[in-house]
């Protein structure tokens, strides 16, 4: 694995599922509201590592954080505006969507193979990546896409990538 550490606020259950679908295709931003709820305490312990900046990991391809015609926000839209607030390190774009594919609906093994051409990173941050990242997401299913960004962001200078979810698929 290439990130450092995963931190998810909590583990996924059917309910929380089913609010992050909401907050993910009805565009119910109150729910990120909800799904953040202790990310206070989280945040302060993670201001020891001294974090260079914040990522919020490309869902859609265009070189664009979200694509507002799909989504007026990204569902870690909330995950970044408290982690601004406590830990206030900038938020970074390096890294650019180039599949139009989503990773939801597909086994675990194909999880990883397309995660592996879903990502590239922006020219202008070419070997020039800060140190230590927090990589924001909203949901940790099988660690595909952190891992890859990881790798991609460790290639090009990254040598911590520390990923910050509001949920994760227990085992």
């Amino acid at each position: 694995m290439f990130f450092t550490k995963v931190i998810s606020l909590r583990d996924r259950n059917d309910l929380l599922g089913e609010l992050l679908n909401k907050l993910k295709s009805n565009h119910e931003y109150p729910v990120s509201i909800f799904l953040s709820l202790g990310i206070r305490k989280f945040l302060r312990e993670l201001k020891i590592l001294d974090l260079d900046a914040c990522i919020l990991l490309p869902s859609y391809s265009k070189n664009r954080i979200f694509n507002s015609d799909l989504r007026p926000f990204s569902p870690s839209s909330r995950l970044y505006e408290e982690t601004k607030r406590i830990l206030r390190i900038p938020l970074i774009d390096p890294l650019t969507k180039t599949s139009r594919e989503r990773q939801a609906g597909k086994s675990f093994s194909d999880r990883f193979f397309h995660a592996y051409s879903a990502w590239d990173i922006h020219p202008n941050w070419k070997d020039r990546c800060p140190s230590k990242i927090l990589l924001l997401d909203d949901v940790f299913t099988t660690g595909a896409s952190v891992n890859e960004a990881s790798r991609i962001l460790k290639k090009n200078g990254t040598k911590s990538v520390y990923v910050l979810t509001y949920l994760r698929i227990s085992d």
